[in-house]
């Protein structure tokens, strides 16, 4: 019996295999590639509200919050709870960008526990955002009355540059519109328009993830619910009430002035002194209460009537009595006399102007100079003119002194950081260091690149 004679298969070639094992590969890297891309898609699907949230969350802490007029903005990790953030904001642990991203992060950890913790942590992101703009307007006036002293020293200074300083065709700044500071609704409303997109962007995230929240939880909505509603709403009344009172204060001693009931409107002023801080600063009422002492005849010798006197010197343009005034206002300590302070420093601001537009440009520096005294604070008003007083006596060294501590302090708005470059480079130019002249040209120019004359020429050689 014969065995039939086997058929052998050819080897494959070599070519022809390694094709095969391509083809096996790609096959392989195909499957695992759907098998992600399904797993993502199912992933986005189910999370993309959290993933979104955390995202505008995170990103929110490093975004601008709150965009002051002339100095350096606030990000949401420079955006203090608890102290004023200065002239020159620094990144604090406890701010507001800082205690979101907590906050939240403590939810997602804590949901593996309990369900409802990152229902309970939308919450408090939305607590936060909800009284961003009343820590501003009843938390921390200062903070408010400094946005609106920058806000009404811009027209100076555009007058100043105007006038006194080589044109620039740049891009304006974009500043609020006009405000309304008397009533608690009209400060919210203020604060209010001096937040940017990390708020805006915080308030997104935090109400994406409230929405997820709620939508992973099948028993128990009502109760997230309530607390997404009533902690928002529960802190912000906390917050408003005594600012509503003031303002209930505030609005019966003007009815009682207006009645000619003086006393009766100086203690209704003193009760809404006591109730709101932004009224207890309020250079205006103070003199309010001195015109309706001197009316009534009592308290000669007040602060509030020498408040008063110096008020009506400024209206007349006699700046120099009236400093003398607020100087015997701020003997009698406490708040009315950090209130006399400031507003002593205003005054010899306008009293450096008035000089330095007269030809007294000796008398202006030491006016501002005085300024400084007076009242730190004030610098960012103070320092432009300063520079300027310095550079017309020929101060260079102390000139660039004060430009170096304005860039700091204006490193955000870029046409006002332009014209303090240019006048650095004047300043070494005027010092015979032409390399540093053109460096902050250069820097002046790069800053604000739309028309800078100022920059343009001094770079041609003008």
């Amino acid at each position: 019996m014969t065995t039939p004679n086997r058929i052998e298969t050819p080897p494959m070639p070599a070519r022809a295999q390694a094709a095969a094992a391509w083809i096996a590969l790609y096959l392989k890297w195909k499957k695992r590639f759907e098998s992600w891309a399904e797993f993502l898609a199912n992933f986005w699907a189910a999370y993309w509200l959290l993933i979104l949230g955390s995202f505008l969350i995170f990103g929110s802490a490093f975004l601008k919050w709150v965009q002051y007029p002339l100095t350096s903005n606030l990000s949401g990790l420079k955006f203090p709870l608890f102290h004023d953030s200065g002239v020159i904001p620094h990144v604090t642990l406890l701010s507001f960008g800082a205690v979101g991203v907590v906050v939240f992060i403590a939810g997602l950890v804590l949901r593996r526990f309990f369900a409802s913790a990152l229902g309970l942590a939308a919450a408090v992101l939305i607590t936060v955002c909800v009284l961003t703009p009343a820590h501003i307007a009843f938390q921390q006036p200062m903070m408010l009355r400094h946005l609106i002293d920058e806000l009404q020293a811009t027209p100076w200074r555009k007058i100043f540059t105007k006038e006194y300083f080589p044109a620039n065709y740049g891009s304006p700044e974009v500043l609020p519109s006009q405000l309304v500071l008397y009533t608690a609704s009209g400060r919210l409303l203020a604060a209010y328009s001096f937040l940017r997109l990390g708020w805006t962007c915080f308030a997104i995230g935090s109400l994406l993830v409230a929405v997820y929240a709620m939508r992973r939880l099948p028993d128990g909505k009502m109760a997230i619910g309530l607390a997404l509603v009533c902690l928002p709403v529960g802190a912000l009344t906390i917050v408003i009430t005594p600012a509503i009172i003031g303002q209930h204060y505030f609005n019966s001693g003007s009815i009682a002035k207006a009645r000619g009931h003086n006393q009766e409107a100086i203690a209704a002023y003193r009760k809404a002194m006591k109730w709101d801080a932004w009224h207890a600063q309020d250079i205006g009422l103070y003199a309010t209460i001195g015109d309706l002492q001197k009316k009534s005849g009592i308290e000669s010798n007040s602060p509030e009537r020498h408040i008063s006197r110096a008020v009506e010197l400024q209206q007349a343009n006699e700046f120099e009595p009236a400093v003398f005034e607020l100087s015997r206002a701020a003997e009698a300590g406490g708040p009315v006399a950090a209130v006399a302070r400031r507003e002593a420093a205003k005054t010899r601001v306008e009293l450096g102007l008035a000089l330095y537009q007269s030809g007294g440009i000796g008398g202006a520096v030491t006016s501002w100079q005085l300024a400084l005294v007076d009242d730190p604070t004030q610098e960012v008003f103070v320092l432009p003119y300063l520079a300027r007083g310095y550079f017309d006596l020929g101060r260079y060294e102390a000139a660039l002194q004060a430009v170096d501590r304005l860039v700091k302090i204006m490193s955000d708005h870029s046409s006002m950081v332009a014209d303090v470059y240019s006048l650095g480079g004047d300043c070494y130019a005027k010092l015979g260091r032409d390399d540093d002249a053109r460096r902050y040209y250069n820097l002046s120019y790069a800053k604000d690149w739309i028309v800078n004359y100022w920059a343009i020429s001094r770079l041609a050689g003008e």
